[in-house]
Parts: C-alpha cells; structure tokens; sequence
C-alpha cells in the first residue's frame, strides 16, 4: 500500500486542481472551493483511519472536528450569542476529535469493508446529504462537496492498488485487491452498507444542476474557455 507522504501529496494536489477548476469555471465561489479542496484531501485521508496507529486517523478527526464545528457556527451566528456559540462550538469539537475516535477504533478492522468502493460512495453521499440538510446549502454545492470526499477517497484505494503491485520483481503482493472491492467476507456487514447506500440515495437532493454545471456541453465550453488566456497573452494581463 502507499505510504502516508504519497497519499497526502497525491490527495493535496488531486484536490487542489480540481477545486481551481470548479473556481475558474465560476461553479463555486472562493469559499466554496476552499471547503471542496478540504472535503477532497479529508477524503484521501479517511480509508487508513482505521488504523489504529495511523497518522491518519489523527488528521482525519481533527478535520472533521474542525469542519463540522466551523460550519455549525457559520449556520447559528445568527441564533446564539458569541458565548453560547463558543461552548457549543468546544462541545462539538471536542466529542467528535476525542470521543468518537476510540469510539471508531474499537469498532472498525484496518483492510475491512471501510476500504473498499461502496464506502467511498457512502461518505459521499453522507456528506451530500448532511451539508444539504442541515446547512442550508444549495443543492449544486451539496453535491460538489460529497463528489469531492468520494473522489479523494477513490484516490487513496487506487494508489493501494498500484502499490500492490511490484513491477521490479513482475509480482503481485498480497495485498493486491484488497482496496478497490465491492463487498467483502461478512454477508451481515455487506448488507448494511448496501442498504446505508439504498437509503442515502433516497435523501440526496436533486442533482439536475450538477449535471447542467458539470456535465453538459455548456459545461465543457466553460470549462475550454477557462482551460488557456482567452486574448493569448500568457501571466500579463
């Protein structure tokens, strides 16, 4: 599998690019492309946080923590008071960075059906769904954001898979397949996830302007049109 270093350089620049894209096609606001660049390097984090040692189950927590506290704050400044933001906001924080990560620890396998492609699809859509429902964000924005966490977290099972694979010696290591699969050895758990996907899918709002903004000929125009300098002139504008 790769190690930390390259899932985080890969997932940083991975992130990186295509939230400045969605930026430079003017889909998402400057904010709005800082969160999608954090939700995508999270999510190339999140398949190794079930590693009881792993660096990742470190900054995972905190970055969610920090998220989730960041965007609660940003949706009640306008209901509670500074000092009542502030405990609420420790609370949130504190339960979800140290609470809920020995929580995860004692409940999750490293290699099991946590890395594995259906998951990925599943934090997604968890992220789609939430941020839409309980943030008062557009429908568009929602599902950019989940878009972002499944790809960071596709990008971490694919590099395991590249890394399975020994190309000086011409093998296959051990642990080649044991990312990119669809379901795993327990029928019970493999069961739950696909109907926690069923039961996502029936939340996610409508995503017939995420088709319209990314998808669609008008789309591939914007994004040629932002792709090289429209007056030919290269850095002096």
């Amino acid at each position: 599998m790769a190690n930390f270093k390259t899932h985080f350089t890969v997932g940083v620049t991975s992130s990186a690019v295509i939230s400045s894209v969605l930026l430079s096609m003017k889909v998402l606001a400057p904010s709005e492309a800082i969160v999608a660049f954090v939700l995508g390097t999270l999510g190339s984090f999140l398949p190794d946080i079930d590693a009881d040692n792993s660096k990742s189950i470190e900054i995972a927590f905190s970055v969610i923590s920090l998220l989730v506290t960041i965007m609660f704050v940003f949706a009640n400044v306008e209901v509670y008071s500074i000092a009542e933001l502030l405990i609420m906001a420790a609370v949130i924080f504190l339960t979800i960075r140290f609470g809920f990560i020995d929580i995860f620890k004692k409940i999750s396998r490293h290699r099991g059906m946590f890395h594995s492609v259906p998951v990925a699809f599943i934090w997604g859509l968890a992220v789609t769904v939430l941020i839409y429902h309980l943030f008062s964000v557009s429908a568009l924005v929602a599902w950019i954001y989940g878009l972002m966490m499944s790809l960071g977290y596709l990008i971490h099972l694919l590099l395991d898979e590249i890394y399975s694979v020994d190309l000086e010696n011409r093998k296959v290591k051990k642990s080649s397949g044991t990312a990119l699969k669809l379901y795993g050895d327990n029928k019970i758990q493999n069961i739950a996830i696909y109907a926690a996907l069923f039961v996502l899918l029936l939340m996610v709002p409508d995503c017939s302007e995420l088709k319209e903004k990314l998808f669609s000929f008008d789309a591939w125009l914007k994004f040629k049109a932002s792709l090289l300098p429209q007056d030919g002139v290269w850095f002096v504008h």
